[in-house]
């Protein structure tokens, strides 16, 4: 199929590049000279250029954009995507985009892959990020039906396991097991660098080993994500963390009250349930 990806980031380019391995033909749409002229040397896709024309001839599209170019797509973006065209994004916040997009488009549905990694820009896209990764897919009342078969069968075929799910439901586990990860990890880091005692820092640094890193490694990625994340999914993130600061409060409690038995009791429950997610 002809395929267009707009965004050639982590995600659209790992998505060009998986397509083009599969035997589709995939045009790219970059944002700026810069990012063009590296897409095209990364062979991101078939044919490259920040002209939204040349998605005309597509039968399919993925809008691979930050989350707020998504719900405020601009009208060139809009004017340029054609009207049989099976349209997708690759958002991490589901219900304000399908809000937006299933009032311009009849045949776009919203979807979301978990896969990533703390890297970005043209240069971050790798062919192997979605090979036994989720896709979830959001369809609504409104969903062609048709159009959600042919867009499950592509992301199966590029290697992924597929869920549908409802938007709203969609939203609110990914605050819990996405995204107030990455507002965890931060304030883990800010507790580890301890800035008013250098001696401390200084050791702490050395000895941080892969646990510290595991544990922190979404604290660590773009800046701008963590910021439009929390500007789009502001409720569900919310009461994520009023449930965290719950639990951790209950530790607080044991710790002052040295409960160690109670401790291990906890630790051994959550151990177990750590096996639901990993």
């Amino acid at each position: 199929m002809n395929i267009g990806i707009v965004g050639l980031g982590l995600i659209g380019g790992s998505i060009g590049l998986k397509l083009q391995s599969l035997n589709h033909t995939v045009y790219g749409v970059t944002n700026n000279n810069l990012n063009e002229i590296k897409a095209k040397k990364r062979k991101l896709a078939n044919v490259i250029s920040q002209d939204y024309k040349i998605l005309e001839h597509c039968s399919i599209i993925i809008l691979a954009l930050p989350i707020k170019d998504l719900i405020n797509p601009s009208k060139n973006l809009i004017e340029a995507i054609p009207t049989k065209a099976i349209l997708t994004d690759v958002g991490s916040v589901k219900v304000p985009i399908i809000k937006t997009w299933e009032k311009i488009h009849d045949l776009f549905i919203g979807s979301h892959p978990m896969a990533g990694t703390e890297k970005k820009g043209v240069n971050a896209g790798k062919i192997d990020l979605f090979d036994n990764s989720k896709w979830v897919i959001t369809p609504t009342n409104q969903t062609n039906q048709n159009s959600l078969q042919t867009l499950a069968k592509l992301f199966k075929n590029m290697g992924c396991n597929i869920f549908f799910e409802n938007p709203a439901v969609h939203d609110q586990a990914v605050a819990n097991i996405s995204h107030l990860p990455i507002y965890l990890a931060s304030c883990l880091i800010e507790t580890a660098y301890s800035k008013d005692n250098k001696d401390l820092l200084n050791i702490s640094g050395k000895l941080a080993a892969t646990g510290f890193a595991d544990t922190s490694r979404v604290g660590g990625g773009n800046p701008a994500l963590g910021v439009d994340l929390a500007e789009n999914n502001t409720i569900n993130i919310l009461n994520s963390i009023k449930e965290f600061k719950k639990n951790i409060s209950e530790i607080e409690k044991i710790f002052e009250e040295r409960n160690w038995d109670i401790l291990e009791a906890k630790l051994k429950k959550t151990k177990e349930w750590r096996n639901h997610f990993c």
